[in-house]
């Protein structure tokens, strides 16, 4: 069942309608572009879209097309979360109740949560972890959610307060802000939360002492994707350096190492591959919607495409990523359906989409173009327009456009991304 993940109570009504049915729940984004939207309804082979209004009225529309997914994996899926693929096509990430209960029980664990515990629900629905760790984590738990929607720090932090919140999961973005209010007096006083499961991007090491110092709260540094959800973490017990330095290590039951380029472990303190086994792990993508890319070793570890090193404690730092995403504020960005889109603009002869550092959000994406001769420069604001006009989300156009007469050129003949990256970073740095 197709279904858009607005954050309100209304969508999880159908989540638990959609498991009575013992079907699947495949929540989308509501920003998700009509293109995007219909490329989904044209591959998933779905039975339904549910669409839930605003006025919280819930709608039963047919899936136009009457061709259905027979993959056998679906017999066991409970929910299949949309990710960027590396086509411009989502994958579909399926996991099964399994998976969805080991990573939030898992998480209980690691903060103390008490039954009385509610949990703050700052992240939005519509992703597999955004799901699993809010919606998911409250209803198979019998933990009260409380959703902050849109978001304001103040607002979250004063219901976490009245509620007794517990746990919550988010972003390096949302404890930014948090901190910022009690920098600036809009917050005082200390959070009822036992901890919070910070991921999707780097944290400074001095956030997490702010948020220990101003909000007396635990931040933990979570490693987690769509495909593996929190499966490696710190924990409160661990020291502060811990906890500012490392990704924690596995959840029970799971196992993590790095692995080099021929798919072979590497001896701990060896940066490489993380390579991740466990519950957690998806069952796969779905039919049309990635399938045959997973990458796995030949004994079952999934290959994340971020470079990790693990200690002799068994501590994971994330070191790296391998694969060519931009993570702006937990949210990947595919740079390669970025630049065809651009390159799709007369004026454009070169294009990359890199990654800049942000302190609110950990990166954004930059486009360092190369204009064709005899053409003229495009404003950044032509090429925002241009991106509207292929119909892009909005969600995935890059915030800067930095010119260059051209572009520079690795040893293989392809275009050096980590010299296009410091040159954009020079760029705006001067401007």
């Amino acid at each position: 069942m197709l279904v858009a993940g607005h954050k309100r109570a209304s969508t999880l009504v159908v989540a638990l309608a959609v498991s009575a049915c013992e079907a699947i729940f495949c929540p989308y984004s509501p920003k998700l572009s009509d293109a995007d939207r219909t490329m989904l309804e044209s591959r998933l082979g779905h039975a339904a879209h549910i669409v839930v209004d605003t006025d919280d009225a819930i709608r039963i529309d047919p899936a136009p097309s009457t061709v259905r997914s027979n993959d056998f994996r679906n017999r066991d899926a409970a929910l299949i979360g949309f990710t960027s693929g590396t086509t411009g096509v989502p994958k579909g990430v399926m996991h099964g109740s399994t998976a969805l209960n080991y990573a939030t029980r898992a998480c209980a664990a690691n903060a103390g949560l008490k039954p009385g515990d509610s949990i703050l629900g700052i992240v939005p629905l519509d992703s597999a972890p955004g799901f699993t760790f809010t919606a998911h984590f409250a209803l198979s738990l019998g933990h009260h959610l409380v959703l902050i929607d849109p978001w304001d720090p103040v607002t979250a932090m004063r219901r976490a307060t009245v509620h007794g919140c517990g746990w919550a999961i988010m972003v390096p973005t949302h404890l930014y802000t948090m901190v910022e209010a009690a920098k600036t007096g809009a917050w005082s006083g200390r959070l009822p939360l036992r901890a919070v499961a910070v991921g999707g991007s780097a944290m400074t090491p001095e956030l997490i002492a702010d948020a220990d110092t101003l909000l007396g709260l635990k931040a933990l540094r979570m490693f987690g994707m769509s495909e593996c959800m929190g499966h490696c973490s710190t924990v409160p017990a661990d020291t502060l350096v811990r906890r500012q330095s490392t990704d924690g290590r596995p959840f029970p039951g799971t196992l993590e190492e790095a692995f080099d380029l021929d798919g072979r472990s590497l001896p701990r303190g060896e940066r490489g591959q993380a390579g991740v086994r466990g519950p957690s792990l998806f069952l796969g993508y779905a039919e049309d919607l990635g399938a045959g890319q997973e990458r796995m070793t030949p004994d079952g570890y999934y290959l994340t495409g971020d470079e990790i090193v693990r200690d002799d404690e068994g501590y994971v730092r994330v070191v790296g990523r391998i694969k060519d995403q931009i993570i702006r504020g937990g949210l990947n960005i595919d740079p390669a359906e970025i630049e065809a889109a651009l390159l799709r603009h007369p004026a454009l002869a070169e294009v990359a989409v890199v990654g800049v550092p942000e302190r609110k959000l950990g990166e954004q994406a930059c486009a360092v173009c190369r204009i064709r001769d005899g053409a003229s420069p495009i404003s950044f604001d032509e090429m925002i327009a241009h991106l509207q006009r292929e119909g892009m989300s909005r969600k995935k156009w890059p915030e800067h456009l930095v010119l260059v007469d051209e572009m520079a050129i690795g040893a293989t003949g392809k275009l050096d991304k980590k010299a296009m990256a410091a040159r954009a970073v020079a760029a705006l740095v001067s401007a």
